[in-house]
């Protein structure tokens, strides 16, 4: 019986299996860069919305532990306001302002729809999406 248990608590965890897998939130963060031009940064997220409050906990590409960036504010008819938060950094961090959008359709290969979040500070954006599976 344990070892029954140990082998389902084993593949509930893997991620390709679990259920919400699927939806994993993913990040982009764009940078004006005096030097080149643009800085990119990339990875996966978890995002929260609740009682008109959103929190983002943005990961450095590649792990789903180490921190990059939170971001935290309030979100009303789809309009958020946000303030960065870099993490290991004395950057103050940016607010950013923009809109949160969902759009489905019909089941077409396993997907109902999208979710995205643009923001903007003026100078950069920052874009998390995240595909609702079916």
């Amino acid at each position: 019986m344990r070892l029954r248990h140990s082998v389902l608590l084993a593949l509930l965890c893997l991620p390709s299996l679990s259920a919400g897998a699927d939806n994993r939130w993913h990040w982009v963060k764009v940078g004006n860069n005096v030097d080149h031009g643009w800085d990119i940064s990339r990875g996966d997220a978890i995002v929260v919305v609740q009682n008109a409050q959103f929190t983002a906990t943005l990961f450095w590409e590649g792990s789903t532990t180490d921190v990059q960036i939170t971001l935290k504010g309030n979100v009303a008819s789809g309009k958020l306001t946000v303030k960065e938060v870099v993490q290991g950094s004395d950057y103050s961090g940016s607010t950013y302002s923009g809109t949160m959008t969902v759009k489905k359709w019909p089941a077409t290969g396993g997907t109902t729809g999208v979710e995205t979040i643009n923001l903007s500070d003026g100078l950069g954006m920052i874009g998390l999406t995240r595909t609702i599976r079916k």
